[in-house]
């Protein structure tokens, strides 16, 4: 396979730029919205979400095909995830089979879904078939974004406030985390090597 530079979060940076080009609002990395986690999520002006996956290789990519949101239809037709290996739901897959429980006939999915990966790894993909309803965007060396296919519109629906406001809470929760962390990181308190060894010797 042909070497890159760029890295998943390089991707996910241009990608973001794009969008706000674009301007998209809500540009949420790493969200849990659906009942899976989403690398990014936009929200366009006319209130569709937009899910970025990001792959950085043929690899990673056959790997995302393989799971339910893809092999089960959850994106495609809004099927309900059907779990076959035993093991126990996700947070965010049960509040879906809890909708299900309750009436709900179609999964909670976005309106548009693509893939973004490095443009090198999009031409070297022969003999891959990506969904028909995905958009693929790829990013070069020097962070450009190009449209390569862009993605079919899964449903009309808008995102509810309740959503829009659980994506900021989780945002906001994360900023505050991080800033936590690093307060309390006791390396930022480390003395330096030649500071400390300086207070040891007799």
């Amino acid at each position: 396979m042909l070497a890159h530079t760029l890295t998943a979060s390089d991707i996910a940076w241009h990608m973001r730029c794009h969008a706000m080009a674009l301007r998209h609002e809500w540009i949420t990395p790493n969200a849990l919205l659906y009942a899976w986690e989403s690398d990014l999520l936009t929200v366009t002006p006319e209130g569709h979400v937009c899910e970025v996956e990001v792959k950085c290789s043929r690899s990673d990519l056959l790997n995302d095909l393989r799971k339910p949101k893809h092999s089960q239809g959850l994106l495609l037709n809004g099927a309900f995830l059907e779990k076959h290996n035993g093991r126990s739901m996700t947070m965010n897959e049960a509040r879906e089979e809890k909708r299900r429980r309750q009436g709900a006939q179609l999964c909670r999915r976005p309106n548009y879904f693509c893939f973004a990966l490095p443009c090198v790894v999009y031409r070297n993909l022969k003999g891959v078939a990506l969904p028909s309803y995905a958009g693929v965007y790829t990013v070069d060396d020097e962070g450009r974004v190009f449209e390569e296919r862009r993605p079919l519109q899964l449903h009309s629906e808008r995102i509810a406030m309740e959503d829009l406001l659980g994506l900021a809470k989780r945002m906001h929760h994360r900023y505050w985390e991080e800033l936590r962390r690093g307060k309390h990181d006791p390396s930022r308190y480390a003395l330096p090597s030649s500071v400390a060894d300086e207070r040891s010797d007799p």
